[in-house]
């Protein structure tokens, strides 16, 4: 039977890309207990959260979160709204994905697609996370003053606060580990961004700061999830 130059190429590109799916697998396979052991210790700090905020605390807390969020807004002006913004963006999908597209397509092409594995299903396991237990708690957003940018979801917890902590957190290690970026660098850029995302999140008055706090806290979790399976997998 005649072989075609393009048909022995198609045998050989499926022969080396197979091991690889395989090894992919596997690593899926190895993250998933340590992926579903982080949601559900943040699911669990969430609730408790949820009750020593929302039920027991509720009318000792309600009042300082108020006054978080007015004195907040009483130093907006148009440059601060601009810049503050653009420091909320650094959370979202818009500029996250870009960002684990480009960074993750890096470690697949020197070997790394473990890591590269993680970084993203850290990211989709944050928004996972956070989705669930909005539409388990249902709890609404400030009203305190007119805005046109306060979105229509619930409010607790702060996604943008939970998937700044884990998904920089977690870039952090890899740019450290494989990009031979320092530490002494990486951490304090994360921990900048991550409080800064948060602040944001007051500042335009769209989450109280116990939703904030929340986010942070479950983010930290599910961050120390990722970076145990990925030190387990990839030796990290």
């Amino acid at each position: 039977m005649l072989v075609t130059p393009s048909a022995l190429l198609a045998e050989l590109s499926i022969d080396r890309l197979s091991p690889r799916i395989y090894w992919l697998g596997q690593a899926l396979i190895a993250f998933l207990p340590y992926w579903l052991a982080g949601l559900l210790a943040g699911f669990i700090m969430l609730t408790l959260g949820a009750v020593l905020g929302r039920v027991w605390l509720v009318d000792q807390l309600r009042p300082i979160e108020e006054l978080c969020l007015l004195t907040l807004n009483e130093l907006a002006s148009p440059t601060r709204d601009r810049l503050v913004t653009a420091v909320t963006y650094l959370a979202q999908g818009e500029v996250t994905i870009p960002l684990v597209m480009v960074i993750g397509g890096v470690l697949i092409y020197r070997g790394e697609a473990a890591a590269a594995l993680i970084l993203a299903l850290g990211l989709c396991g944050s928004w996972l996370l956070n989705s669930v237990f909005k539409s388990f708690f249902r709890r609404q957003r400030p009203n305190l003053w007119e805005s046109a940018k306060r979105p229509v979801d619930y409010s607790f917890p702060s996604g943008h606060s939970m998937s700044a902590v884990s998904f920089y957190g977690l870039l952090s290690a890899n740019l450290s580990t494989y990009f031979g970026i320092s530490l002494g660098v990486t951490i304090p850029v994360a921990a900048v961004i991550t409080m800064g995302v948060g602040l944001s999140r007051l500042y335009l008055g769209v989450h109280w700061p116990t939703d904030v706090l929340s986010g942070w806290l479950a983010g930290g979790i599910w961050l120390g999830a990722c970076l145990l399976g990925l030190s387990h997998i990839s030796g990290l």
